[in-house]
């Protein structure tokens, strides 16, 4: 059967497929086409048709199909036959749903309005409220209760004021509580996560975009985060760092905020006096959230096309925005001492474009990352932490794949480490870098040049690494009120092996009041890779239909990614393969029982090989997920997995898995306590099948916080694993131990240790801000290992690396460009993979997430 136009007007060229039994009883379904079809170009809307019908075949063809007699051939002809056209069918749906949804709505809430009012006078952040102006400002009105009753009544008051200068935004929050003692504050680190305290969060969309901007959060304690909020992600990403300040105190009525914030930190178009403005209040203890604008629960904080308006933002400057960085870096290692020095400069070429430039990059005073365990077969995924890196990352986002770990086309931890022919990370130095990220009219851009150095190494291939250009470069157009469509092109690879080229094109069209009120969003991708050492060009391309809501949150993802698909500068831990994964998670609030919400989820992930064999499916459900009105949680989940292995699976020293097709099931409970808590206990049980053997996984987890300035936390995970081949064991220990003298001066010190590679690690960072924008770190780094023979543990020294470097930089941030130096002291983190690589059978990585981070209990996969 094919599709066309034909006599017989349905777009099925059969004239028995039309006149069958079969056919008939699709008739219906068809027949629900036709809004659609009226809405379509004549082409797409007989395809469309056609592929209505699908199973509208004569008897004749229905025969040889029952005829048919391995399941598993029938299955994977099925699927590949159907999954074009339902992705045709879901795209169009999608097209024209979110179509209709950017048309405006004359029924929808108007966003509210507040209006800031210019002062003359000098506002001093100490959290008491005490000049004339704050008494003359006007309240911007009431929040209202998002959780746990959407827009009712909040339980306490709040009241919002908004005052500027030529430079700087400032609000003031009184947060009004009847029962000051029940107020949680418990962190005191910068940009620590604030979201385990009573805290408040501003968001700013200062090019009133309705998708990039801005996030500032305090604690009644006086503790800072902020970040970025990229094309209205779900997430807050706490990676940049704004030059701003904040005061805040518990008083005998509540708690009191005092912030301000800079127009220098922040990115805006001259002249813009309307800013996108939404502030929301939580109330721990309550498990309670108050927001000023868009109090819904299907709406998330970062969702800037629901944020309110702040107007009167006339006559402000964003000043030189010059940051000039050098350092001065010297160590020790193996009695061998060391001098470095660099510089990195910031600069806003214009109010829209910043540049930022880098000379002899040194990455001392970076946060050591957290180990993992890896018991499969591909690569583990670690995120980036560098500074220089993080600035703007979020423009070189595509198709939103920076949320996921299967594919991205672009990963900056690619830059600046190389794998050496043990499997350790070599550093390879960064000469020079340039980055250009920012706006212009409607279109998003960015851009990354690299000069790495050459470097003679006995741990690189062939003993020496030439120095290379890396380049990557990201520009999008921004359509719809949530939407774009953009490209991409990266150009380099760090081995020096040949040249690599990715190009890559994609689209979303997003919207937040479908059916009036609903998330819808589509997003598509194509990419393209050409490496000129294997000689090979493959393409990888994939969509993902998104209905992220309160009650119902489906997605609906498939991707495909070619035998030869290698991103130079990316990430991509599996090619030759077609994945498809389903999400289906229905989250009631019953408001009886002390439940706050259950999470009842269904996940399905399905991938062959490009001839459509089955290669692996594993199948998610919650059978029972729930949180509490007082914030505790408690899942049990059951996991169906099957795998094929084409060849040997060395998953530890001596244990080999045979090749085969294996298939098992998998248990899990976990209990979580809340964390308003003074102490909190995360542990998770996993039992089950593994590779026709047994697998038993604990994690365990436990905090203790004494007090704002003390925190003190272990978490271990332990894997048993026997199977025929022989049994083993892996496990991790992680210590923490942070005292907090003030926001401003921490002191973090972070102990870990893992059985596969035997090595103990110690890192200890002091951190005093001088001033906003103006830091010291003191950092040390220490290393000890043991052998199977010795159970005493050796000092360990990375070659290449000094034990304990010191680090000055200098700063220029102000509009009058005054130098304000402050010194770090610091040793080197221990090496760390960029693209997450880990070698079999090593199963323990030094490298990893630095915090593990769980939006709502329905997210957990593993």
């Amino acid at each position: 059967m094919t599709c066309g136009t034909t006599p017989h007007g349905n777009g099925c060229t059969s004239a028995v497929a039309k006149d069958s039994s079969t056919c008939s009883s699709s008739r219906t379904r068809t027949a629900s086409f036709g809004w659609l079809a009226s809405r379509l170009p004549p082409a797409l809307a007989r395809r469309c048709s056609c592929q209505a019908r699908i199973g509208c075949t004569s008897r004749s063809h229905i025969a040889a199909a029952r005829r048919r007699r391995f399941a598993s051939t029938r299955l994977a002809e099925l699927r590949a036959f159907m999954m074009p056209c339902a992705c045709a069918d879901l795209i169009a749906y999608g097209m024209v749903a979110l179509s209709a949804a950017q048309q405006p709505d004359h029924l929808a809430v108007e966003s509210p309005v507040a209006r800031a009012r210019r002062t003359t006078e000098s506002i001093r952040i100490d959290g008491r409220l005490d000049e004339p102006a704050w008494q003359t400002a006007d309240s911007i009105g009431p929040l209202r209760q998002r959780e746990p009753i959407e827009n009712s009544d909040p339980s306490e008051q709040t009241s919002v004021r908004v005052l500027f200068d030529d430079n700087a935004l400032y609000v003031a929050v009184v947060c009004y509580d009847r029962s000051t003692d029940g107020i949680v504050s418990t962190q005191l680190t910068r940009d620590a996560n604030l979201d385990v305290d009573d805290r408040l969060t501003i968001v700013l969309d200062p090019f009133f975009d309705h998708r990039n901007g801005f996030f500032f959060q305090v604690n009644p304690a006086g503790a800072r985060s902020d970040g970025q909020v990229s094309n209205n992600s779900e997430s807050l990403s706490r990676d940049w760092d704004g030059i701003w300040n904040a005061a805040a105190r518990i008083s005998d009525e509540g708690w009191v905020a005092e912030i301000e914030i800079p127009f220098k930190t922040l990115r805006f178009k001259s002249g813009q006096t309307v800013w996108g403005f939404n502030i929301e209040r939580q109330i721990k203890r309550r498990q309670e959230t108050d927001r000023w604008a868009a109090p819904r629960q299907n709406i998330w904080i970062g969702n800037l096309a629901e944020a309110g308006r702040l107007e009167g933002l006339d006559g402000i400057r964003q000043g030189l925005g010059l940051d000039v960085r050098p350092y001065l870096s010297g160590g020790e290692e193996n009695s061998d001492g060391e001098l470095t020095g660099g510089v990195d400069i910031f600069q806003n070429l214009t109010p829209n474009v910043n540049a930022a430039v880098t000379v002899n990059t040194d990455f001392a005073e970076t946060e050591a990352d957290i180990r993992q365990v890896n018991l499969t077969r591909f690569p583990l995924f670690f995120p980036e932490k560098r500074t220089f890196f993080l600035e703007g990352a979020g423009v070189f986002d595509v198709a939103g794949l920076a949320n996921t770990t299967d594919i991205r086309p672009f990963f900056s931890r690619r830059v600046g480490l190389v794998e050496g022919v043990t499997g350790d990370n070599v550093t390879v130095p960064l000469r020079v870098g340039v980055k250009l990220t920012g706006r212009q009219s409607d279109y998003n851009i960015g851009v990354l040049d690299v000069e790495t150095g050459s470097r003679p190494d006995p741990a690189l291939p062939n003993g020496f690494l030439d120095r290379q250009n890396l380049f990557a470069a990201r520009v999008s157009r921004n359509i719809f009120e949530q939407s774009w469509i953009g490209g991409i092109v990266t150009r380099g690879k760090p081995t020096g092996k040949g040249a690599n080229t990715l190009i890559g094109a994609d689209a979303r069209f997003a919207t937040s009041t479908f059916r009036k009120t609903q998330n819808l969003s589509l997003a598509l991708y194509a990419l393209s890779t050409d490496d000129e050492a294997s000689g090979s060009r493959a393409g990888a391309g994939g969509l993902t239909i998104d209905y992220p809501n309160d009650r119902w949150d489906v997605a609906l993802s498939w991707k495909q990614i070619g035998a030869n698909f290698q991103p130079g500068l990316g990430f991509v831990p599996r090619t030759a393969i077609r994945k498809t994964d389903l999400n289906i998670a229905f989250q009631p609030r019953p408001e009886r029982w002390g439940i706050r919400q259950f999470f009842f989820e269904f996940r399905p992930t399905y991938i062959t090989n490009l001839q459509n064999r089955v290669e692996n499916w594993r199948i998610f459900t919650a059978p029972f997920n729930t949180r509490t009105e007082s914030g505790e949680h408690l899942e049990w989940n059951y996991i169906p997995e099957f795998e094929r292995l084409d060849a040997p699976f060395e998953i530890a020293t001596g244990v080999e898995i045979p090749p085969g097709s294996y298939q098992w099931t998998r248990f899990r409970a976990e209990a979580n306590t809340a964390t308003k808590r003074a102490w909190v206990v995360d542990a998770a049980l996993w039992w089950g099948g593994f590779y026709g053997g047994t697998r038993r996984q604990l994690e365990l987890g436990l905090t203790l916080k004494p007090s704002t300035h003390v925190a003190l936390s272990m978490q271990t995970e332990r894997n048993d694993v026997t199977l025929p081949q022989g049994s083993f064991y892996t496990q991790i220990l992680t210590l923490r131990a942070d005292y907090n003298f003030t926001p401003n001066v921490s002191w973090a010190n972070l102990a870990q240790y893992d059985n596969a590679s035997r090595i103990a690690g110690l890192q200890s960072r002091f951190r005093w801000i001088l001033q906003p924008g103006n830091d010291l770190f003191v950092v040390l780094n220490r290393g000890w290992s043991r052998t199977l023979d010795d159970p005493r543990f050796e000092p360990s020294f990375d070659r290449g690396r000094p034990l304990l470097s010191s680090h000055l930089p200098w700063q220029c941030s102000s509009p009058s460009c005054s130098l304000t130096r402050s010194i770090s002291t610091t040793s080197r983190p221990a090496r760390r993979r960029p693209d997450g690589r880990q070698r079999k059978p090593a199963r323990a990585s030094r490298s990893g997430p630095l915090k593990r981070t769980t939006p709502h209990p329905a997210s957990r996969t593993s």
